[in-house]
């Protein structure tokens, strides 16, 4: 499997009234074409600081060391204008609040077009074209109609698969989902993942997976990372931490998952 995306030693550093503060410490992993690798961890862990840092969406002031390198090609150092064209046509996110995401005042037809005409360019004939078999591909029924309906007119499935169909529009390389699930009742977050697996399958991304819930990781990474802290405590194959977790912190999380066959206290 060749490596799409290799992360060595990254380090964010934030400045703060009692001086520097590094928020994400001497980070490592790599994902390779058609992977997912799963980063997971408590709240404030610096999971969703790590993928940020990919994107180049850090706060202003926040200072990155280490090395990015998305096909070979460094990332670090790049000016805000070189990240705009990686962002959406090299490297797509796909973040947890779909709603909020989403602009209220326009259309997603227009939005998913805008986004596609952005990096691809062609006319806008063309583009609805495209934004319409984009809605198809994430199982938006009638996508022609329903292209030209605002986002609070969906539910909140369907506002991911449009931010899904967003973010694959322009056949990115590297996806990165942060906590897209979380919002999800379990029905509706297996029809999410069974998709996102799928979607994959078809077009060979990459994809980064961040999430507290372990038991989501277990059925959709093939890598996954665990954090506390800012600090990498265990990298592995999932099945080897979920087997044989190295790390007490490791253990501490799986033993914190519900079982059906867990013993109720009378």
């Amino acid at each position: 499997m060749s490596e799409l995306l290799v992360v060595e030693g990254l380090t964010v550093t934030f400045p703060t009234t009692r001086g520097l503060v590094d928020v994400v410490k001497e980070v490592s992993f790599t994902v390779g074409r058609d992977e997912t690798v799963g980063i997971v961890g408590e709240s404030g862990s610096g999971k969703s600081m790590t993928s940020l840092a990919i994107l180049g969406l850090l706060p202003r002031g926040a200072v990155t060391r280490g090395s990015i390198r998305l096909d070979g090609v460094e990332l670090l150092g790049r000016t805000d204008r070189e990240m705009r064209r990686v962002r959406g046509e090299q490297v797509s996110m796909i973040f947890q609040d779909p709603l909020s995401s989403l602009n209220p005042y326009y259309t997603v037809g227009l939005q998913i077009e805008e986004m596609y005409r952005a990096h691809r360019g062609g006319s806008r004939k063309a583009a609805r074209k495209i934004v319409t078999e984009a809605l198809t591909q994430v199982g938006i029924p009638e996508p022609e109609r329903r292209a030209s309906y605002y986002p609070h007119q969906f539910s909140g499935g369907q506002r991911q698969r449009i931010m899904i169909a967003m973010a694959l529009v322009c056949s990115p390389a590297l996806l990165i989902a942060d906590e897209p699930t979380t919002a999800l009742d379990v029905t509706v977050q297996a029809q999410i993942l069974r998709l996102l697996a799928g979607l994959q399958r078809e077009t060979g991304t990459g994809m980064v997976f961040v999430t507290h819930d372990l038991a989501v990781i277990s059925t959709i990474a093939a890598r996954v990372l665990v954090m506390r802290r800012g600090e990498q405590v265990e990298y592995g194959t999932a099945e080897q931490i979920f087997a044989e977790p190295r790390h007490e912190y490791t253990r501490m999380l799986l033993e914190s998952i519900p079982r059906i066959d867990d013993e109720v206290a009378s």
